[in-house]
């Protein structure tokens, strides 16, 4: 487990990312990574470190659903971050094998919407995957 699919394509999935950025005002980064925690494509408009956010990113992610189900609920869909800084959301995308989609939104944007064009591009990359 961890390699992406060898059916993966690279260049639809870069396209994607760049689509989301380009189109959702308020997104600064968007990373898909492997359950294991490598990345596998990324977009950002800041200096930041894909390998290591795609480790922690996916640590974060199945915390909160082992948490999840430690509490006996359903599977968590997402789990999300908030500061003063901005908001992440953490999305697994279950295809052929799980992923995970991090999107960061700025400061002034809403969660809401930067919850929906993540599950929305994660809805979009699952294909791809």
């Amino acid at each position: 487990m961890g390699l992406p699919s060898s059916n993966v394509d690279g260049a639809a999935l870069e396209a994607e990312l760049d689509q989301v950025i380009n189109r959702s005002i308020g997104i600064s980064m968007l990373l898909v990574s492997t359950a294991d925690g490598r990345a596998i494509a990324h977009r950002s408009l800041n200096q930041l470190d894909p390998r290591r956010l795609s480790a922690m990113s996916n640590s974060f992610l199945t915390l909160g659903e082992t948490l999840s189900r430690e509490l006996g609920l359903s599977t968590a869909d997402y789990v999300t971050m908030s500061t003063s800084q901005g908001s992440m959301v953490l999305v697994r995308v279950a295809a052929d094998r799980p992923y995970t989609l991090a999107a960061l939104g700025h400061a002034d944007t809403s969660l809401a919407i930067l919850l929906y064009a993540a599950r929305d591009s994660a809805a979009r990359i699952k294909q791809l995957l």
